[in-house]
């Protein structure tokens, strides 16, 4: 038996006009809309087990800031030069371009966009998303190339309540902490006695290559060492890679005895803590969840860290085929705790963090805390807008295509007009 349907024969203009009319309405109503509402947010942080998570985020990025004030302040006393093209912002936190202690390039687009204190709230935000809650013991893992980031990652702990057991390198790569008088060991030390933050390393390990500054002269050695030594940490000194990771597991270890970790944190490239540039590229940015082994990528062999590790080398005199670097690339202290089922959180790719979290990147002002859309918790305007434009979908319906009920109805009140062609027509 085949089915009839009613068919305008003629939209009238004035149907046409209230659709667009409606659609407007809706869109502007819907962009007009407060993106944050206080009860919503309230009842997210809730649900979150974190009632009070926008006060902390704002928390944290203030003790972000204070920190690059007093970092800022140590450079201008020491003299330091802070130039206009690398630092237009003149925030303190961009290093030099080049220096004794610089291990790699660096990207000041990146190094730029993560001085910015509004990162202990994306911070803040991936251990969430992590399932990281207060009270949790985490572990770190930090260089000095990011040592605006590695501030925001401690900053995020301390407003968390978290305990963190922390492991950093001296190095690091253009623009970063490679002023051999202010590296990282010595802004930790100098926070940490001004009262800004209340965790340190436990060890502190050179850093650059293989994670004890293989390839640089002894002259940048002695220079990392001292830097170490001024801080009154002990140097975790390693023979290779493989080595640097087993002493890292151990030192993680020993610290928590018959505790879990609930999370990893990695900021910047170390060898040993995520495999340099080639354990980045593999794991990306963000939160890193173990994979069950009976995942489906898993079971379909499309694990990409496993795949690196067959696929991925680095040619050099002594392994001509890479085939020897492949089969270390991603074995490191990220990839150890991610087999043990630990969530790994990577900082790196700070401008395409910033993308994602509403931060600016690359900016040539200070930017202040609680800026930014990193603190928008619950965005209602997003499910708003699909119940708009389901909206005006049934709208559109109701008009180009009524129910058979609606158009008898209508035909009875005359709606329609006497007309043929305004009445619906008949169609099989």
């Amino acid at each position: 038996m085949k089915k009839l349907y009613y068919r305008p024969q003629k939209i009238s203009s004035a149907s046409l006009l209230f659709l667009a009319v409606l659609s407007i309405a809706v869109v502007i109503a819907i962009r007009n809309m407060p993106s944050r509402w206080a009860s919503l947010e309230n009842l997210a942080g809730t649900a979150m087990r974190i009632p009070d998570v926008e006060d902390r985020m704002l928390l944290a990025s203030e003790q972000a800031a204070d920190a690059f004030d007093a970092i800022h302040c140590e450079r201008v006393v020491r003299g330091h030069r802070m130039l206009d093209i690398h630092d237009p912002a003149d925030t303190g936190m961009v290093g030099p371009s080049m220096s004794l202690v610089t291990s790699l390039p660096g990207h000041l687009e990146a190094k730029l966009t993560s001085v910015n204190p509004n990162f202990a709230a994306v911070a803040m935000r991936l251990l969430i998303e992590a399932g990281v809650r207060p009270g949790d013991r985490i572990a770190i893992g930090c260089t000095g190339s990011f040592p605006a980031l590695n501030i925001a990652v401690y900053s995020a702990a301390e407003a968390m309540d978290l305990r963190p057991v922390i492991i950093s390198s001296a190095a690091s790569s253009q623009f970063g902490a490679n002023s051999p008088d202010l590296m990282w060991p010595d802004m930790e030390k100098l926070l940490f006695e001004q009262g800004i933050i209340n965790h340190r390393s436990e060890m502190v390990s050179r850093g650059g290559f293989q994670d004890r500054a293989a390839g640089m002269s002894d002259d940048t050695r002695e220079i990392l060492e001292a830097s170490i030594t001024r801080s009154g940490l002990p140097l975790m000194d390693s023979a290779s890679d493989d080595d640097a990771i087993e002493r890292r597991m151990m030192i993680y270890s020993q610290a928590v005895e018959d505790e879990t970790y609930a999370a990893y944190i990695n900021v910047g490239g170390g060898d040993a803590s995520v495999g340099g540039t080639v354990g980045n590229d593999v794991l990306g940015e963000g939160v890193i969840r173990p994979m069950s082994s009976f995942h489906p990528r898993n079971l379909l062999g499309l694990n990409s860290v496993a795949a690196a590790t067959r696929t991925t080398g680095v040619a050099t005199d002594v392994d001509p085929t890479g085939e020897a670097s492949a089969a270390t690339a991603t074995d490191c202290v990220a990839a150890r705790f991610l087999a043990s089922g630990v969530p790994v959180i990577n900082m790196i790719n700070a401008v395409k963090l910033a993308k994602q979290y509403g931060l600016p990147v690359a900016s040539t002002e200070i930017i202040h805390p609680g800026e930014g859309g990193v603190y928008v918790i619950a965005d209602m305007r997003r499910p708003l807008a699909v119940a708009g434009i389901v909206f005006i979908l049934l709208a559109t319906l109701l008009v180009v295509r009524p129910p058979a009920r609606l158009v008898d109805a209508g035909k009875k009140r005359g709606w329609f007009g006497d007309d043929a062609k305004s009445q619906p027509q008949l169609m099989v």
